[in-house]
């Protein structure tokens, strides 16, 4: 059973004055309080990764089989119009799989994998509506009908929550549910079946509605 964080009198130096001043001022200067928020919002950020890691491995998988379609082979981005920036993205990953595995011992889907999620948010911006969107990544997302920047805007939301989270940022104040609601609506364009796994497995709501007893310290968090 983990111990009451409130009880470890050295941890508030532990983690900084700096980094547990947000917490304190949300808890009325309350220490006990203050410290088991903290540990809360590692315990909510944790779920939200996990959830995150869901769909974002969906939504790029998506994206990547429509593309390869496409263009008819499985390295796509060999073929597509991809701007400067997007460009250097692909070449780096490629040069970083090249020095970590050799340059015969990758497939595509190593490429992918390294990707980073701006990048597939940035193949869907305007540039590449006509280039990408029209033809194939459209039917990436078969249970949308709404416009491309919408998806867009959704994915780009979700990271920079993502982010946060990964950077040990307080998102207590949030509403996650909301955001959870946002994750599963995005998973839902790509499968149905993908917005089930994600809606049955992550661990948010569980977290969200034990906050108040863990900041009271009724409820123990763990990571």
């Amino acid at each position: 059973m983990p111990v009451d964080p409130a009880s470890l009198s050295a941890l508030p130096h532990v983690i900084g004055a700096e980094r547990l001043a947000p917490y304190l001022a949300t808890c009325g200067q309350d220490a006990s309080r203050a410290i088991r928020l903290c540990c809360w919002n590692i315990e909510a950020s944790s779920a939200l990764l996990g959830t995150f890691a869901a769909v974002e491995v969906g939504v790029r998988n998506a994206m990547h089989r429509s593309l390869s379609e496409h263009h008819g082979r499985t390295d796509w981005w060999v073929d597509a119009p991809l701007t400067g920036q997007d460009r250097a993205a692909v070449v780096g990953a490629a040069r970083y799989l090249d020095q970590r595995r050799g340059s015969q011992d990758w497939t595509p889907g190593h490429l992918v994998a390294e990707l980073p999620v701006s990048f597939w948010e940035g193949l869907l911006a305007n540039r590449y509506h006509q280039a990408l969107w029209v033809p194939s990544l459209a039917g990436a997302f078969p249970h949308f009908d709404g416009r491309r920047r919408d998806v867009k805007a959704q994915l780009q939301r979700l990271r920079l929550l993502r982010n946060r989270a990964a950077h040990h940022e307080p998102i207590h104040s949030r509403d996650l549910r909301v955001d959870l609601q946002y994750l599963c609506q995005l998973a839902g364009y790509v499968s149905a079946e993908l917005r089930v796994w994600v809606e049955s497995h992550s661990r948010l709501p569980r977290v969200v509605d034990g906050k108040s007893a863990s900041v009271a310290g009724l409820r123990a968090t763990r990571f």
